[in-house]
Parts: C-alpha cells; structure tokens; sequence
C-alpha cells in the first residue's frame, strides 16, 4: 500500500474503443492504449489479442495461435503486480527450452497494460484484472496471465494517523446521514466524470463534517479516501480514480463505496452502496433546451435567455443555438437539427432544420426558414432526410404541449427544401400526429393521436415504406390511469402570498381524466417504447399571470411498452422499489413523480439500452431542498421544484437510466435502473428534452473511436503513435472479416464474438446477469 499524493499523474489505457489514444482525461492523465484488436501495421509494440465479450477482433474460426513448443515467459517479479496509482513497468523475459527467443509481443487488455517490443510491461497505475500477455513467434504464441491489483490510498485532508484509525473504525448509524446521491443499484457508463457523493438527513441540504473515510472496491481494485466532508457533506473521488474503477470492474463484477464521516467527535457510519458497470462508453451527444444558463446570459431587452446546447457524455456542456429556439428534434444518426423560434406564447414565429457537425457545435442552415409549427416537435427520420410534423388539435393544454394555439395539421416535409412531400395515405390515416418519433429502422412511427382528443388520446403505431407511404394504423394504448391535476396544465393564477413568497395553495383539482401519454420514444431493437404518462404533455404547468408567479405542478413517470401492449412501470427508474413505494430520498411528496420527456440513446452500450429523461427530482445536496439561490435572474428556491414562467427551477435537470436489453421477457417485471446525473450540465440553469443521437460520421481515414463514428461503419486499428498507442481510423469494410462490437451487421454470426447480439444492424454485447 501506498499514500497517493495530489496531484495525480498518471496514465490509464483507454477501455473498449472507448477513447481515442492520447486523448487526457484529466491534467497529467492521458489514455495510451485501446481494444480494437488490429495487428499493429509496423509490427511493433503491442498487437491487441481480445478475449471474453468485448468486442475485440477474433481470429474467425479460431481462437489465437497454437502454442509453442517448450515456449515460457516469465516475469520479474512474478506474475502477480500490485500497483498505487503510478505507472509500473515489469520486464517479461521469453525463452523457448531455455534459449531468449523474439517475436511480436499481444496484450489482450491494454486498459489494465501495455507491452513494448522490448518486453516490458507497463501497467497504467489504476486499472486492475487480468491479463494475457503474449509472444507471437512465426504463427505459434507463447503466453503469460499477469494479475494486476490496485492499492491506493490518498490523504488529501491530511488527517493524522490517529484521527484515520477512528474513521475506519465507524460509528453507529445515523438516520441524518445517509446517501442521498448516486442511488443504490445504479448502473454506470464507462467514460463518465466521477459522480460527487453526497450525503444529508433527506430534508434539507443542511448537514457537516470535519472527516470522511471512503472505502472504493471493486475486482483487483481498492481506492481509500481520507478527507474533510465539508458542508454540506461531499466526497470527490479524482477522476482518474474512478476511471481506473470503472475499467477494473466487469460487467458482472459490482463496485461498492462505503463511507464514514466524523462531525465533531462523533463518529457515524458506515453507509454502503453497490453500483454496477456498463462496459463501454455512451456515444454521441445529448442535445437538450435549456434556459437561463450562465453560457447564455438573458437578453434584458427581451427578457429571454436560453437556447439549446450539447454535451459529448464525460464532457460539459457547449451552445449550440443561443436564443428563444425551442421544441427541438435530433435525427438519430446526429446530422440533422429541426427547432422552432419564439418568443410567442401562442406559437412559435418561425422554425428551420440545421445540419450538424462533430467538429463545431455551431450548425450550418440546412432548410430555409418554415412556418413555426413545421419543425417544432417534428420526427426525424434517423438519417434526417425527412420530418413528419407534429400534428396539433385545436384545443389548448393538456390536450397539446403549451406554447401552440389552434389547428395544425401533420404533412411529411423534406429537411433539406423545407417543402410537403405528398403523402395522401398520411392524410387518409390521421391529421394530428402528436410528439411522433420514427424507430430505429424508419420503418414505423409511433405518436399520439391527436384526431381522437379529448375523448381519448391513444398511442398509435403506422408502418413507414421510408419515402411517402404511410400504413397499417393500429392503437397501442389507450390510457386508463386518472388524473385530477390536468386542468393545471395552463391557468390563469396568482399565488396567495403573492411572489417571491411561495404559495400556501395551488389551484384545487379539477374533474379526472386518463392521464396524457406523450414523447414515445423506440428502444434501439425497435421492440419496445418509453413514453411519459402525466397530468398532460408539459413537466409544469404555464401560468397565463406570466413573470415570477409560480408555476403550477404537473406531475409525470415514465412507462414501457412493448408492441404487444404490457405496460412496464419502469419502478427503479422512477424512484420506487417493486412494491411502488419511494425509495429516493426526500420522499414522495418532494422526489417522485416528476420524470418527464424520455428519449432513447440510439445504440446498446455494455449490455443495455439508455433512456434520457428531464427530472425535478434533488441531486444529492446540491440542487435540493434548503438551497441558497443562484445567481440567474428570477431564481426563487422556495418556488423549488416547478420555478416561475420568469425563472425556471434549477431542479429541472437531465438524467440518465439503463434499460434491460430483454426488457420484454415477462419474468423482467423491471428492466430499468436507478438514473444517475447527466454530468456537465450547468447547476444553475433549468434544462430539459434532452435528444441522444450519434455523432456525425466521419470518412474513411478519420480518426475514430468506433465503427459507430464512421460512415461506412468500420473503424480498425492502422498501426502506432510514438508512445506505442494504438491509432484508430476509419476503414473500408474489411474483406471476409467480422465485425467489432458497434460494427454493422445482418446477424448474429457476422459478429465477432459468437456470444454477441446484433440490434439495430449493429453488433453489441449481450446483457450482463443483474
């Protein structure tokens, strides 16, 4: 064991095709190796030889080379390495009956390690497993297993060895000192920022300590904390450390955090939680609407502020449109961008498509200026090419988003010209397709049918021929869970005491009604929808008073179903345990039954589908109840978690959540996991509709972190940087190879890992046992 001075530096090799080689994760950190399983073109340093499920290149039909005769490979110091957080290099020495013997050297995991033509092994310092290293000598391989483990411990408060021993003792429990972010159970993506644990009593934000012990383990892994708390409690694990925990652990393997905290000399604790791993990273980015944000400052001429920005998962945020531009839609192959334009309460102004980039943020024009309604919520096709509009009856909330007034009717529109494309089968089969989105494919389109409101308002499904014919229009749902709260969806209301005071009372609840479906979203096998089923379309209510009145509420969760109509309530997602209860931790009456506007990440990553999702939920003791205002105009805490028209709540923010890959076996009652935070995000504004969609793709020749950054869908290792990282780029399609993990495919066995899956005409591996 040893202490872990601040700051670190060190290097960690990149996990699955996740990070392009010497890319830095943090000052001082670099990735310096990858997965992707390709010869080096030069022959030196390490040739990557995958095993188990992850996603690297096999040999078709064979599982390595034979092994050499009389071949050994030894290491100084034994096959067993223990590293603290530094780079450490062990000599391997290979003989065959005793006599040196050269050859190209193979690493099955650079994550955990690399290995030079010179033999030596560079463990990165943080990453912990094991690893097959080998010789390949003609076409036979010689092989050692090297077990990496990691033992750090860091003493950034600089405690006093006394005050330690007490802290790793513990206390008894504490009912005012308990998790409060991440949740217990949460499923966590690879390549992420580390998530900031937090801790409080769930009433206020209020709480303190003047020591904390965290105790970080997972497989080959363990990482010690000492540190101060703080107030409100806090520990900060360095994201390197948790990149080195999150590439330790397996899809199977669980990374558990106990903490203890001191508060003058009483000691409490120790509260525990269990996280698991995706193994891989989130593509992409997320598009999201946000308002008030310190990257766009409000416009006191206009009183308007906002726009709409991106976040590359594990990055922060970056603007994309600045303005009143609003109802967004993303295709999901990342190209293209349709919005409208404000600031009308009654309709958008005007809306237009823009093409997107990997580069910039900033967009090109892609259509000319539209009518306001045509793009404003409209479904992209997933290559862009095509927008079906958002159809709208001619009645007012809850039976229509706000924001819109009278009749609009849904048309097929090219992106590029902005112009109808004809469609009478559209027009025979419905008029009002509302918040409609397209499936993976293209080949199905699933909305709200606006024709049949306010009697009903069923979710339907039409099949899509991918150019102008629209058929076989059936109903999926038609919702029978009431609500009495609808009619707050748009009111003319003023709160008792006026603001910034908050309200004693709400407006009292008007006649039940069913709930409003809204916002389907496909999953990425096409099989399955997540919609939000609410008080109406919105996640609060408008206030016709405008300024700092306070919103009123409008409650929502989101629900799966599959295309056979059974409804999954999504349970662990929502905050609820099996029995329905609230498991988050302000409770009920603060935490639940605010998740709004889900939408789906176009790929599988490391076993499972991603939902984003907007959520007035607390995260942790940082945006929570007891809050001290920000500084973005209007911001009243006690108006915490609806805001005012003038000044959104910050608590209106964007998470993320697994979904079970067979989330329609009927013995998978839940396939959802508790949501984590969508780092990145600016604590002060109040953001929503958050839109997952690939990057961009690339060409041939571009560097590339996956066959999913490229146009022709490969993305193949073409030899080495100076330090020995493998460099990526994308590739033609190879001939008579198999496909990695992200790689295109017709089925399974165009895969290459027999145990791999095909979804969405992309290879991807299977879901992990819960």
């Amino acid at each position: 064991m040893r202490w872990l001075p601040f700051p670190i530096t060190l290097a960690l090799a990149a996990p699955l095709l996740a990070c392009a080689c010497g890319q830095s994760g943090a000052p001082g950190f670099t990735f310096t190796g990858d997965d992707s399983g390709v010869v080096d073109s030069d022959g030196s340093g390490s040739l990557i030889i995958p095993s188990g499920n992850d996603g690297g290149l096999l040999i078709p039909g064979n599982g390595g080379p034979l092994p050499v005769p009389g071949g050994e490979i030894t290491a100084a110091g034994g096959p067993s390495i223990v590293v603290n957080g530094q780079p450490k290099a062990v000599q391997l020495t290979a003989t065959v009956n005793g006599a040196p013997v050269t050859g190209t050297w193979t690493t099955s995991d650079p994550a955990i390690g690399s290995v030079g033509s010179d033999g030596t092994f560079h463990a990165n310092g943080l990453a912990g497993g094991t690893v097959d290293v080998g010789l390949v000598v003609g076409n036979r391989q010689i092989k050692i297993t090297l077990t990496v483990d990691v033992d750090i411990t860091d003493n950034p408060a600089m405690l006093p060895a006394a005050d330690q021993t007490a802290l790793k003792a513990g206390g008894p429990a504490d009912p005012n000192f308990k998790f409060l972010y991440p949740f217990d159970g949460t499923v966590f993506p690879r390549g992420l920022q580390a998530p900031v644990l937090q801790f409080g009593d769930g009433k206020t934000v209020a709480g303190t300590a003047d020591g904390v012990y965290l105790k970080l383990t997972t497989t080959h892994f363990s990482y010690q904390q000492f540190g101060l708390g703080g107030t409100p409690v806090r520990v900060v694990i360095p994201d390197p450390v948790w990149k080195g925990a999150t590439v330790s652990a397996g899809a199977k393997d669980a990374i558990t955090a106990l903490v203890i905290k001191r508060t003058g000399a009483i000691i409490s604790g120790p509260v525990t939680e269990n996280w698991r791993v995706a193994v891989g990273s989130l593509k992409g980015f997320i598009y999201y609407s946000t308002y008030k944000s310190p990257l766009l400052p409000n416009d006191p001429a206009t009183n308007t502020g906002g726009g709409i920005l991106r976040i590359r998962p594990g990055s922060s945020a970056e603007v994309v449109r600045r303005g009143c531009v609003v109802c967004h839609s993303v295709s999901a192959n990342g190209s293209v961008l349709s919005a409208a334009f404000g600031p009308d309460l009654s309709n958008p102004t005007s809306s237009d498509a823009v093409n997107l980039t990997v580069a910039a943020p900033t967009p090109t024009r892609r259509s000319p200026p539209s009518p306001g309604q045509q793009f404003a919520f409209a479904a992209l096709t997933p290559d862009g090419a095509l927008a079906l509009t958002n159809g709208n009856p001619g009645l007012g909330p809850p039976d229509l988003p706000h924001g819109f007034q009278g009749m609009y009717p849904s048309s097929l529109v090219n992106t590029a010209t902005g112009a109808a494309v004809g469609s009478p089968s559209l027009a025979q089969l419905v008029h009002t397709a509302q918040t409609p989105a397209f499936s993976p494919d293209g080949k199905r389109v699933v909305f709200i049918n606006g024709d049949m409101a306010p009697a009903t308002r069923p979710l339907s499904l039409m099949d899509f021929d991918g150019t102008s014919v629209f058929s076989n229009l059936r109903v999926l749902r038609n919702e029978t869970e009431m609500t009495t709260n609808a009619s707050n969806a748009s009111v003319g209301w003023t709160p008792t005491p006026a603001p910034p005071a908050v309200p004693t009372t709400f407006p009292p609840p008007g006649p039940a009604r069913p709930k409003t479906i809204a916002w389907p979203s496909f999953t990425p096998d096409g099989s399955g929808i997540i919609y939000h089923l609410g008080d109406s379309f919105d996640s609060s209510g408008f206030n016709l008073n405008g300024g700092n009145a306070e919103s009123p509420p409008q409650y929502a969760e989101l629900r799966l179903i599959e295309l056979d109509g059974t409804v999954k309530n999504l349970n662990a997602l929502n905050g609820r345990d099996a029995s329905g209860a609230s498991i988050l931790p302000y409770g009920e009456a603060v935490d639940n039954n605010m998740n709004y506007e889900p939408n789906m990440m176009p790929l599988p990553v490391g076993g499972y589908y991603w939902v984003v999702f907007t959520s007035r939920r607390a995260y942790g003791n940082t945006v929570a109840p007891g809050r001290a205002a920000t500084a973005q105009p209007f911001d009243v805490p006690a108006q915490d978690p609806w805001g005012s028209n003038a000044g959104p709540s910050p608590r209106k923010k964007l998470w993320v959540a697994a979904i079970d890959l067979n989330h329609a076996d009927a013995a998978n009652l839940d396939p959802s996991h508790p949501p984590f935070y969508l780092s990145g995000q600016e604590l002060e504004s109040a953001n929503m509709r958050g839109f997952a969609a690939l990057a961009p793709c690339v060409a041939d020749g571009a560097t590339c972190e996956s066959g999913s950054d490229c146009c022709g869908g490969f993305c193949r290792q073409s030899g080495n940087d100076s330090s020995g990282a493998p460099i990526l780029k994308c590739v033609l399609p190879p001939v008579n190879m198999c496909s990695n993990v992200d790689e295109p495919c017709k089925t399974p066995a165009d895969c290459c890992d027999p145990n791999d899956l095909c979804i969405g005409g992309r290879c991807a591996v299977q879901r992990p046992p819960r």
